[in-house]
Parts: structure tokens; sequence; C-alpha cells
């Protein structure tokens, strides 16, 4: 129970660490410096696999974004259905589970296949992908894990206090036994001595 307790309390902690980050240099413009920039265009591949269309063309990506955004999961879902395993259908996959409503493990399985062809990626698309996506989709993840804890930890603890109660109920009534028993034995013991 005390390292479960602990566990809750070091994802809270880093949770609590993590939404509080920005709010640590308030005042202070943060430095970061570019590894890439986007000059002209963008395109994600050097080379791009063959089959692969719209290499070159962030707007298509973008409107696929906007469209999944405006799809209930349930649609999103069925077109992840239809998808292959082309670097085309992972990069749309990944584009599907973006918005805040797709389930954990949807989310969880695009981002890792998104991993696998990212590592091919021009260095621009690489970190446009994780500035624009990937850095909020894995702190949304994060979150999600951390609430999955938290909940798991509350109905442990809530099942706990049941069956304290329970308890408590029995040994009410032990005790209100115990004590009919002693005013019992006190009124046998008043009438034999008199």
């Amino acid at each position: 129970m005390r390292i479960s307790g602990l566990i809750v309390a070091l994802l809270v902690l880093t949770g609590c660490q993590s939404l509080t980050r920005n709010n640590d240099n308030a005042g202070e413009p943060e430095k970061v410096t570019p590894v890439a920039k986007i000059e002209r265009g963008l395109c994600l591949f050097v080379e791009p696999p063959q089959g692969f269309e719209h290499n070159c063309d962030a707007t298509y990506w973008l409107n696929a974004w906007i469209d999944a955004a405006n799809q209930p999961w349930l649609e999103r879902k069925q077109a992840l259905k239809a998808l292959g395993d082309t670097a085309s259908d992972t990069l749309h996959a990944y584009v599907l589970t973006l918005p805040t409503d797709t389930p954990y493990q949807d989310r969880l399985r695009a981002q890792l296949a998104l991993n696998d062809i990212a590592g091919t990626f021009t260095t621009t698309a690489q970190e446009v992908v994780t500035v624009i996506a990937a850095s909020h989709n894995n702190q949304i993840m994060q979150l999600e894990s951390a609430m999955v804890v938290l909940e798991q930890e509350n109905t442990s603890r809530g099942e706990k206090v049941k069956a304290l109660e329970i308890e408590a109920v029995n040994l009410r009534k032990k005790l209100e036994e115990l004590l009919q028993i002693e005013a019992t034995l006190m009124d046998k013991n008043r009438s034999t001595q008199q």
C-alpha cells in the first residue's frame, strides 16, 4: 500500500511539474535554439517512399488534420481500419488520432508507428512534427496515463473504505451483543443478591 501511494505521489508530482513548467519563467522569454527553419516548402522525406504522395505538400496534411478534427471518433476509427502499413497510411493514421477524443491505446499505437518512420523524415520535418503535434500528443498521453493510475488508486481506496465500513458495522454489532450479555449478567447478579 505504501508503494502504491508513493507511485501515485510521484505521478502527481510529475504531472504538476509538467503543468507548471511553463509558469516557472513567466517573466523571462524562453530561450530556444531552432534546429531547423522552414525556408520555402516543407518536404517530409528527401526521397519519399514509393507511392508516397503529398511529400512536399504541407497544406494537404494540415487539411487532413482539420478534417480529422471535424470528424467524430467512430468515423475516424473506421477510416483507420481501412489504412495499411505504408508510410503514407502511417502518417494518415497519426493525423486521424490527433484529436483529443481519440482513446489512449489508438493514440499510442499511432504515435509509436509514426516514431518508426519519423527517423527517415528530413530534419526540418522531424522538428515540425515534434513541435506541432508530437509534443502535445505525448503530453495528452502522459496526463491520461496519470489519470488512469489515479482512478485505479481511487478505486482501490474506495474498495478498502467499503471493507472498513463493513468491518465497522460488524464490530458495532458484536459490541452491542457484548453489551447485551453484560446487561443480562448484571440483571442476573442483582436478582441473586436479593
